[in-house]
């Protein structure tokens, strides 16, 4: 499997089709992003403030103690499509440049244009599925062949680079979940999602020589990957406020809190496969152990519609976050005519970018559509990648 020069979203798109999914690495990347495993469109709508909601199939990956207050099953199958809007046009002025005629040095030239004409701006591409979820009361399991990202920062500080980093997860995942009576006067759930994770990371500056000089940027002996196991565990606090009295108001807003503890192992990739590399290889970036803590406020229902208000603070404990990347908030609208024509709307701020989005159920077919901004900047200097995705579903 090979990386050719220029065609990057076309190379993407193969890596759906091509197995077993594996990149380079270097042990420093070079993104700012924080990197999320898996993300749903419903969540990120409403700044991915998602903790004390996990009330779908998506509750697997954000909080698997959501699956203790499951009344009935569902399946989920899913593909996501999400790209900054320019991301196709920026390959294909790479690609045009790439093929100019002449010599290396023209090449070169050609190239050293297009960063410099792009310098400052981000582009990113995110493919996720064919990917299946399903969940029961108190337990689910979910399959991700794969998770496929593409960043690509561009830069002339130093010397005109396109920063590119790429991760590529398949995932296989089980979570168990139940209630307890921890505390009076409440209702208390914990769960727990165990996952198998191969991975295969990408991240370094690509410069105008290298791309002009060798028509493959990504070679297999340049490829390193490896494969771990580790798990989530959440919880979700409901207390019972009386309805009459100091704090009766609540009753109404039926205030949940929640916190996952991510990664608890962060054991990190030191095993291979050897899927694509058979050689020995160095592990890639690892899953970092981190806590979200989160809340849920829902409003009064009214005729077919209802809502809530969401506030998290995520990736506690990351190497990058800071306050501005780690807050998330978030307010949901829906509506329900038939358990089979059902309905969202969504807005949020994530990361400091304001998120919105909107899904709707009719029958087995589902839709959704979300933009929202990634804080891609470094410490002190947040740059906005600005993305839109859609998801086509089959729910039932």
């Amino acid at each position: 499997m090979v990386l050719g020069r220029g065609k990057l979203l076309t190379a993407v798109l193969a890596v759906l089709a091509s197995g077993p999914f594996s990149f380079a690495a270097d042990d420093t990347g070079v993104s700012f992003r924080i990197h999320h495993q898996y993300q749903s469109p419903r969540a990120l709508g409403m700044g991915d403030a998602f903790i004390a909601v996990a009330n779908d199939y998506s509750a697997i990956f954000y909080n698997p103690a959501g699956l203790a207050r499951r009344t009935d099953g569902e399946i989920n199958l899913s593909l996501d499509v999400g790209a900054t809007p320019k991301f196709a046009d920026f390959s294909k002025q790479i690609g045009d440049a790439q093929n100019t005629p002449g010599s290396d040095s023209v090449k070169q030239q050609a190239i050293l244009d297009v960063i410099n004409a792009n310098a400052g701006n981000s582009y990113g591409l995110r493919v996720m599925g064919p990917t299946g979820i399903w969940v029961r009361p108190n337990w689910g399991i979910a399959v991700l062949p794969a998770d496929v990202s593409v960043q690509m920062d561009l830069h002339n500080q130093v010397g005109p680079s396109i920063n590119t980093t790429v991760y590529a997860d398949t995932t296989i995942a089980y979570a168990y979940a139940r209630d307890f009576d921890w505390i009076p006067d409440s209702r208390f759930s914990m769960g727990i999602t165990g996952k198998f994770v191969n991975r295969g990371y990408f991240s370094k500056p690509i410069t105008a020589i290298e791309a002009a000089s060798d028509p493959n940027l990504i070679k297999k002996e340049d490829l390193r990957e490896g494969y771990t196991v580790d798990a989530d565990i959440g919880m979700l606090w409901t207390p019972n406020i009386p309805s009459e009295g100091l704090l009766s108001w609540l009753s109404v807003a039926k205030p949940t809190f929640g916190a996952v503890v991510r990664n608890v192992g962060e054991m990190g990739f030191g095993q291979s496969l050897k899927l694509i590399n058979k050689e020995k290889t160095e592990a890639p970036e690892k899953l970092y152990r981190v806590l979200d803590i989160g809340s849920r406020w829902e409003y009064p229902s009214l005729w077919i519609f209802s809502g809530r208000g969401t506030l998290d603070i995520r990736d506690i404990g990351h190497p990058l976050f800071n306050f501005r990347k780690g807050l998330h908030a978030g307010l949901e609208f829906d509506w329900t005519v038939f358990s089979w024509w059902k309905g969202h709307y969504n807005v949020g701020i994530s990361e400091g970018y304001l998120s919105a989005g909107l899904g709707a159920q009719f029958a087995l077919f589902n839709l959704d559509l979300v933009t929202y901004g990634e804080d891609v900047g470094p410490q002190g200097a947040p740059q906005e990648n600005r993305m839109y995705m859609a998801r086509l579903n089959l729910n039932f």
